[in-house]
């Protein structure tokens, strides 16, 4: 993770552990919103996704939260919608989350192929265009 969380830092401009912490946001929408299978198979060619996903992206924005992130988790799109609220509450611009975004899938691609990462994209609904 170490090395993705790097490329996130240079790609965004962003200090190490606020780069972290994004990239942990991100990867807890993909835990909590994709297909539990795909999203498996994903996070076994990312070593450290999982613990990262748990680690910073949890704050109850996810299937089944509390608050208005977790109302917005419910509904078409509440993911990534609750993430970038996230993001943009943890100090991101939108330029920033879109080179995060950009980054992660790049990385992702690399490590475990396009056709899963499109597999995991697709089964979370306003993601699959961006793959």
């Amino acid at each position: 993770m170490q090395e993705l969380i790097d490329r996130v830092a240079a790609a965004t401009g962003l200090p190490q552990e606020k780069a972290e912490r994004a990239l942990g946001i991100v990867l807890n929408l993909l835990q909590t919103q994709g297909n539990p299978n795909k999203v498996q198979e994903l996070f076994d060619k990312l070593p450290g996704a999982a613990e990262l996903a748990r680690r910073q992206g949890g704050d109850g924005a996810g299937r089944g939260g509390g608050g208005l992130l977790g109302m917005l988790a419910g509904g078409m799109m509440g993911g990534p919608l609750a993430a970038v609220s996230k993001l943009t509450a943890a100090g991101l611009s939108m330029d920033q989350i879109k080179a995060l975004g950009t980054t992660t899938l790049d990385y992702a691609k690399e490590k475990a192929g396009s056709q899963l990462v499109k597999d995991v994209a697709g089964s979370i609904p306003g993601l699959s265009g961006y793959v």
